[in-house]
């Protein structure tokens, strides 16, 4: 009988395991790549403002495939690590107030971000994919919202979080498939990916800014 419920715990041992290196892979590939490709897409607003926008979400919306590859590669793998996501988070102990040293908190504003994220994200798809189909209507629709401080400020926060939540889980994830596995590399990477989230949240924030100083049409 022990051994039997030994070999059961076992085996749900190796699933949530496997689960989660998944859940990591996950967040890096697609969905960070999506994250980065999102980012330089959007950073055509530098080029000629309004024209060069305009002209991306243009050709993003006639793209060939483009729904089937926003289902497959985009939205099945976001709403996965999205509601494994909330799994980890609803079983997560937090005791950063116990213990402050650096990897507890970080662990806690990723859970943190997490729950930011993605609220932030239904807005976002919600507000400028699914109800705004017009290529200058999303653009309108976008600068108008960042022309309102309130609105401005929930994008920023959202925007921020998000970057975190993307810069800490790349470090997490080389832990989580043994890319770093002594003390120094993990801390070497950790500076590095500290590092990559403020670079990131800074382009970030600049896109945004450039876009709600643009006219609306």
């Amino acid at each position: 009988m022990n051994r039997e419920g030994d070999r059961v715990l076992s085996n749900k041992n190796n699933s949530n395991f496997m689960i989660r290196r998944l859940h990591s892979l996950i967040a890096v590939i697609p969905v960070g790549i999506f994250v980065c490709v999102h980012m330089l897409l959007n950073s055509s607003v530098f080029i000629s403002g309004n024209e060069s926008y305009l002209a991306l979400i243009n050709f993003m919306k006639t793209a060939p495939f483009v729904v089937i590859l926003e289902v497959v590669v985009i939205a099945i793998p976001i709403i996965f690590h999205g509601l494994y996501g909330i799994y980890i988070v609803y079983l997560a102990k937090n005791n950063a107030l116990k213990y402050t040293y650096y990897r507890n908190w970080a662990f806690y504003l990723q859970r943190i971000t997490a729950l930011i994220v993605l609220v932030f994200l239904i807005w976002h798809v919600w507000v400028l994919r699914l109800s705004t189909h017009e290529p200058q209507l999303v653009i309108n629709t976008l600068a108008g919202l960042l022309h309102n401080p309130v609105t401005f400020a929930l994008y920023i926060i959202g925007v921020v979080a998000s970057m975190y939540h993307f810069a800490n889980g790349l470090f997490t994830f080389c832990i989580t498939w043994g890319i770093c596995v002594g003390d120094r590399s993990q801390k070497v990477f950790a500076t590095v990916a500290g590092a990559f989230f403020v670079l990131i949240s800074l382009f970030a924030i600049a896109i945004l800014v450039k876009i709600s100083i643009m006219p609306l049409a």
